[in-house]
């Protein structure tokens, strides 16, 4: 093994606090039934956790290019830091930042040995499913339907990192640490799986965590760190000595859609109930009550299914078909023939796959990568208490429940006698029961009765979509290609905002029609021609840079340089 060459660092700072979950959060742990919702991952004393070397993967790309998901060559300045190993050989540098195991806890409480109090309760966890449709048919994709166990919104994760310096690189060293920090207090680090449709978003608790400095090269500082005598400063005084060194986000451009529904929205839930067969997808908010929520996975399909229409529409071109050279049975490699013409559906079009990702067919494979557009859940501004929800899930939901027994003379609780479903319109949601018809008799069709609950003139809060602009020049191929993907971002925003793209489930049958009332669209005001301001839909499409875009976008479409 290659000798490793460096000094010896007598310097550790030292960071102790907290991450909050803005979002659910799925990091995978082994599971035992493939037939299962893919869990999370458990500690050996089976607490929910996120493993070091996750943490230490997200921070570094949150620091540095990360070429494997397309932000283009890699950052030299991060072996630096967080150490390398030479592909198929034997050279390397251990890591300077040690990152340890962060536990999933219900609240910020230690107990008297510094440990986490409280880890997070596995009942708490929610599910998430997804599922890919296909273009041809419009119905789930063969092998794309899974479930995903995730940490809810909220949750408190356990943040402890050191990062090993020396006398004469603590200021810089310092100085990257705080531009860490600022980035973390920014909401900018998003951990686990799909972190590009509203999952994985987390920011740093400053009020609770702390950054010491520890000196390794003398006894007393040495029995200091033993007797752990210096718990460090409050994380938001040391930032405020440091706001020079303020990490700067990338080039991203962030999208707010104003919207209200005009006809009941909602995705599914993958939990049935026993009186309503159909409910709405929700989560939970922390403080003992769960709201409604669009998933980021449901609204980025809806824009990438939208944005792969204009393109067909414009090309002329037809959705791949299964190869009938094909079987539609398991090959030995384990792939099917429609799972194939799926995945090359999505893989058909180079503008979509820039703008919402594609999975390189092998390493190193140029233009695909993580997906440029991060799409968040959108919530319901209602909450709905959590002892409630879990009632219409019961059966004799739609009946009140027992009286209690109250002494003569007094009055028993407000809305005691209300059945849950009946409570549940003071939130908006109201049961339907939907019916099909048989053909030949005109009457209900034998076990095609069911019920769902629909929410009813809810108010949401706005759909944020962010655009990565230098990660989408990397994945595109260049500025010209850029151009063309941002141009097919506009076009469907356009028809979002023209009432084109319905949202959610069941959009033939009456639901997911909205209204859009405005779409801002801010970009950096390092941009040329922009202040950093928001500016509307409409104004940006009749300013200065339309004329370019629309050039790159003929000559995508035509294969011609612009």
């Amino acid at each position: 093994m290659a000798e490793q060459k460096g000094t010896a660092a007598v310097v550790r700072l030292r960071v102790a606090g907290w991450l909050r979950t803005l979002s659910p959060l799925h990091v995978g742990g082994a599971g035992q039934d493939p037939n299962a919702p893919l869990a999370v991952a458990v500690d050996g004393q089976h607490r929910l956790y996120v493993p070091g070397s996750s943490l230490a993967g997200a921070l570094r790309s949150l620091m540095h290019a990360d070429p494997a998901a397309g932000d283009g060559p890699r950052d030299e300045a991060a072996n630096l830091q967080w150490g390398w190993a030479q592909d198929g050989g034997q050279d390397g540098t251990v890591s300077r930042i040690t990152v340890r195991d962060a536990l999933v806890c219900g609240g910020p409480d230690l107990d008297g040995d510094g440990l986490p109090q409280t880890p997070l309760d596995p009942a708490r966890l929610e599910l998430r499913t997804s599922v890919g449709i296909d273009r041809r048919h419009g119905t789930a994709a063969q092998g794309f339907l899974f479930t995903r166990t995730v940490i809810p919104q909220g949750a408190w994760l356990r943040l402890e990192l050191g990062l090993h310096t020396t006398t004469d690189t603590v200021g810089q060293d310092r100085d990257y640490l705080a531009r860490l920090l600022h980035l973390l207090a920014g909401a900018q680090l998003r951990l686990g799986g799909a972190v590009t449709r509203g999952l994985g978003r987390t920011r740093l608790a400053a009020e609770d965590t702390f950054v010491g400095e520890e000196r390794l090269d003398s006894p007393q500082g040495l029995f200091a760190v033993l007797r752990g005598e210096d718990t460090g400063r409050p994380a938001e005084q040391w930032l405020q000595d440091r706001s020079a060194a303020a990490a700067t986000v990338g080039r991203q451009l962030t999208v707010r859609i104003d919207w209200r529904p005009a006809a009941p929205v909602m995705v599914r839930s993958g939990t049935d109930g026993l009186t309503v067969d159909t409910l709405p997808l929700a989560t939970a908010l922390g403080d003992g009550t769960l709201t409604l929520v669009l998933p980021g996975t449901a609204l980025k399909g809806a824009l990438r299914s939208r944005a792969e229409h204009i393109e067909r529409t414009a090309r002329g071109t037809d959705a791949p078909a299964p190869d009938p050279a094909t079987p539609d049975t398991p090959t030995p490699d384990g792939d099917a023939g429609r799972s194939a013409a799926f995945r090359a559906q999505l893989d058909q079009l180079p503008a979509v796959r820039a703008l919402f990702g594609a999975a390189p067919r092998h390493r190193g494979d140029s233009g695909r990568g993580r997906a440029a557009v991060t799409v968040e859940d959108c919530h319901a501004k209602t909450a709905i208490p959590a002892d409630l929800w879990d009632q219409a899930h019961q059966p004799g939901a739609d009946r009140p429940p027992p009286s209690p027994t109250v002494a003569p003379g007094a009055q028993g609780p407000a809305g005691a006698a209300a059945s849950p479903l009946e409570r549940l319109r003071e939130h908006g949601l109201e049961r339907a029961d939907h019916v099909a018809v048989d053909r030949w008799t005109g009457g209900a069709a034998d076990g095609l009765l069911y019920s769902a609950l629909e929410p009813q003139g809810l108010r949401w809060q706005p759909i944020t979509l962010t655009l990565d602009l230098n990660r989408l020049t990397t994945t595109a191929g260049g500025a010209d290609r850029a151009d063309a993907a941002f141009a097919l971002l506009l076009l469907v925003l356009r028809d979002l905002k023209a009432g084109r793209l319905p949202l959610g489930g069941a959009t033939h049958r009456g639901m997911g029609d909205l209204h859009v009332e405005q779409i801002l669209l801010t970009l950096p005001a390092a941009e040329p021609g922009h202040t950093g301001e928001p500016v509307e839909l409409d104004t940006f499409l009749h300013g200065e840079r339309t004329p370019q875009l629309t050039r790159a976008w003929c000559a995508y479409l035509d294969g011609t340089p612009v």
